[in-house]
């Protein structure tokens, strides 16, 4: 938990630069999953908005495949990524980035029928995994649906969660954590783009 938070601020330094710069592009072997989890997103409510549905799975989908990338997966198993990150040969791609990256991406949406929360498993231990988990807007957060783009090296994994064999429970401070650093980072990275403008007015007089 320690170490994950150590390496958050970092992390979300570098999703600046990516977040809301993503277009939701499904590879087209991907849109029969993503139209599955859309229709499997929408009938958690009949309060679900059949657009927001839609948003949320292209946008899980098209992510995973963008961190894949961006993150230098080479297709072996995630244990091994984890390896080459831990030995500094990959900068990014443990559990908790794939799901910090994916939460503040889907945040973006700014959905309104729908939620995000922060789902982890066994936390402190070396067996630790994190997630995100999208439930109807006001549902329980065991009815919801699990994003993880971790578990098959960046080719997104989801089910019910109640489903999975991991045992999921929801951690709302951290989700907190995420989001206010990365509010801080965007907010940070505004200013700089205010003073850059600001400073090219003055260099040219206008």
């Amino acid at each position: 938990m320690q170490f994950r938070q150590l390496l958050t601020g970092v992390s979300l330094i570098v999703l600046g630069n990516f977040c809301c710069d993503l277009q939701a592009q499904v590879a087209p072997s991907d849109l029969p999953a993503a139209q599955a989890l859309r229709d499997r997103i929408a009938a958690l409510s009949p309060s679900v908005r059949a657009d927001e549905a839609q948003r949320v799975a292209e946008s899980a989908y098209a992510t995973a495949a963008q961190l894949r990338r961006d993150y230098g997966v080479i297709g072996a198993p995630p244990s091994f990524h984890n390896f080459l990150v831990n030995l500094g040969i990959r900068k990014r791609g443990l559990c908790f980035q794939w799901a910090e990256d994916l939460l503040v991406q889907l945040d973006a949406l700014k959905l309104r029928t729908l939620e995000l929360h922060w789902a982890e498993a066994r936390a402190g231990s070396w067996r630790e995994h994190n997630c995100v988990v999208v439930t109807a807007k006001g549902q329980r957060f065991r009815e919801g649906i699990i994003l993880d783009c971790w578990r098959h090296s960046g080719h997104l994994f989801w089910s019910p969660l109640v489903t999975d064999h991991y045992p999921w429970i929801e951690d709302r401070n951290y989700a907190t954590v995420v989001r206010s650093k990365f509010s801080a980072t965007k907010k940070s990275r505004l200013a700089d783009l205010r003073n850059t403008d600001l400073g090219s007015v003055r260099r040219t007089g206008l």
